[in-house]
C-alpha cells in the first residue's frame, strides 16, 4: 500500500493521507486505517487509494457528513528496486525523472533529453521537453535510455481515485479510510539464554512481512489466537518505522525468566464409549521440555525458539505456544525414549443407580507405570484427563482439576503428577474415579 495522494478540482496535492495504524492477524489479514486532515476548497474531495481490493468503509467523521461516495480505477506510482531486464521496464521504472531517450530516424539516431511523464500499455513514450513540448515516442523507434544517477526509481501499481461528496463547509476536514488486505501472517521469533541451571533470557522479535511503502511512523497491533481459537491476544507496538521492499523485525520482550528442564508427558482418556462402557489402555514416552515460567507483564507469543546454553552456543531450535503472564509455557526439545509409560485402567464395580436418568454406576481404577531407562534423573509432570468424578482419598499424591467440557452425564477432570525420577528407577501410581453410564436403550 503506498501512500493517498489527494486531488482536488484538477490539482494533485502532496501525499496528506499517511498510513496511521495496522492491525496485523497471525491468519495473514491485515486491518489498515489511513487518516489526515484534507484541504476541503469544494465539497467534493478525491483520494487515491493503492491496492486492487476496495476498501470496506470510511471512518465516521465528525467534521462532515458524506452524501456519496465511489470508486474509479487508477494507478500510483511507488518506490521500487531495480529490477528491469528490458528497455520498457526500465522506462516504466523512472516516469517522473529526467532521461536521454535515443530514437530512430530513418537510417540515423537522434537523442531527446526531458521528463517521462507516461509509458503506454503499448510501451510508447510521453517525453515533456524542456520547452514544455509533449512529445510521444513510438515503442519501435525506441533504441536506449539513460537517466540522472540520483533519479529515484518509481513503479505503476494499481489504484482506485475514491470520490467523497461531503455536506461540509469548513476549510479542511479529516479524511479517514480503513480496510483489509491479505499478506503473508507475522511471526515471533525468541532466542533463549540458558544464564544458570534454572534461570533463562528470553528476547522476543516480531517479523513484519514485507511492505510496498516506507512508513516513517504507524501504530501497530499484532494478533493471534490460541491452537483452539477460543481466545486472542494483542499485542501493542506504538510509533514503529517499516522500511520498504524488506522484511521489518521489531522489538518486543526482554525478561529473565525461571524454568525447569523436565520431562512431560499427555496421557489420553482411556473411555472410548459410554453406551456401552469401553476402556482402552496407552503405552508412549515422555517428551524433555524446557518449562517457563512468564513472571513478565507481556504475554509470550507463540513462534519459533532458538535456544543457548550459558557460553551462547546453540543446543535447540523449537517452538512455544502462546504464554499469558503468570502461566507456564513448554518448549519441546527432544524425544527420549528411555522414559516408558504403561496406562491402563479397569472396571471393578458397577452399582445400578436409583436415578432414572442414568443407568448405572461404575468404579474403574487406573493404573500408571513409569521405567527412567535414561541414564539421568529425570523430573517429569504427567498430565491425563478423565470422564466422571475422581475418588479423592484413591488419588494418591495426583493433583485433579477440574475441565469446562462435560461428557455425557459426567464431568472432566485432569490429573497431574509431578515427580522426580532417578536414572533406573520406576514409579507405579493408582487412580480410582467414578463414571454415571447414560440410561440404556
Amino acid at each position: 500500500m503506498a501512500k493517498l495522494w489527494v486531488w482536488a478540482g484538477l490539482i494533485w496535492a502532496q501525499p496528506l493521507l499517511p498510513l496511521s495504524r495496522l492491525q496485523y492477524h497471525s491468519s495473514g489479514r491485515t486491518y489498515w486505517v489511513r487518516e489526515a486532515m484534507v484541504p476541503m476548497p469544494t465539497p467534493t474531495v478525491s483520494v487515491r487509494l493503492p491496492g486492487k481490493a476496495l476498501p470496506q468503509f470510511l471512518l465516521p467523521q465528525p467534521d462532515y457528513r458524506v452524501k456519496r461516495w465511489f470508486f474509479l480505477p487508477d494507478t500510483l506510482l511507488t518506490e521500487g528496486t531495480r529490477s528491469a531486464t528490458s528497455l520498457d521496464e526500465f522506462l516504466r521504472e523512472h516516469i517522473g525523472a529526467s532521461a536521454w531517450i535515443s530514437y530512430a530516424v530513418g537510417n540515423e539516431w537522434e537523442e531527446l533529453q526531458g521528463i517521462i511523464e507516461r509509458v503506454s500499455d503499448r510501451g510508447d513514450v510521453l517525453l515533456r521537453r524542456p520547452t514544455q513540448e509533449r512529445l510521444w515516442l513510438p515503442k519501435e523507434s525506441l533504441r536506449a535510455a539513460r537517466i540522472e544517477p540520483s533519479a529515484p526509481i518509481k513503479r505503476s501499481t494499481p489504484a482506485w481515485r475514491v470520490i467523497l461528496e461531503t455536506d461540509t463547509t469548513l476549510p479542511a476536514a479529516r479524511v479517514a479510510l480503513a480496510g483489509w488486505d491479505s499478506l503473508p501472517p507475522w511471526r515471533a521469533l525468541h532466542s533463549v539464554q540458558l544464564v544458570s541451571p534454572t534461570r533463562a533470557v528470553l528476547t522476543t522479535q516480531i517479523q513484519i512481512p514485507p511492505f510496498p511503502e516506507n512508513v516513517p511512523q504507524v501504530e501497530i497491533y499484532l494478533v493471534q489466537s490460541t491452537k483452539d481459537s477460543t481466545r486472542f491476544h494483542v499485542w501493542h507496538l506504538p510509533m514503529q518505522k517499516l522500511l520498504a521492499h524488506s522484511e521489518n523485525r521489531l522489538f518486543l520482550i526482554r525478561t529473565e525468566l525461571p524454568y525447569t528442564d523436565l520431562y512431560r508427558a499427555s496421557l489420553p482418556d482411556l473411555i472410548e464409549n459410554l453406551d456401552p462402557l469401553s476402556l482402552t489402555s496407552w503405552r508412549g514416552y515422555a517428551e524433555r521440555s524446557l518449562q517457563l515460567l512468564n513472571t513478565g507483564q507481556t504475554p509470550i507469543p507463540a513462534g519459533s525458539v532458538y535456544i543457548f546454553d550459558e557460553q551462547g552456543l546453540p543446543i535447540a531450535q523449537s517452538e512455544i505456544d502462546i504464554t499469558p503472564p503468570a502461566n507456564t509455557g513448554y518448549i519441546p526439545l527432544v524425544h527420549m525414549a528411555g522414559i516408558e509409560l504403561r496406562l491402563q485402567e479397569q472396571e471393578v464395580r458397577r452399582e445400578r443407580s436409583k436415578d432414572p436418568a442414568y443407568s448405572a454406576k461404575v468404579l474403574i481404577t487406573g493404573t500408571l507405570r513409569i521405567q527412567n531407562s535414561s541414564p539421568r534423573e529425570a523430573r517429569l509432570l504427567i498430565q491425563k484427563p478423565i470422564t466422571g468424578q475422581p475418588v479423592v482419598e484413591r488419588l494418591g499424591f495426583a493433583r485433579a482439576t477440574p475441565l469446562q467440557d462435560r461428557r455425557g452425564p459426567n464431568p472432566r477432570f485432569l490429573l497431574q503428577w509431578e515427580l522426580l525420577l532417578r536414572s533406573g528407577a520406576s514409579e507405579t501410581f493408582e487412580y480410582v474415579y467414578e463414571v454415571m453410564l447414560p440410561p440404556t436403550r
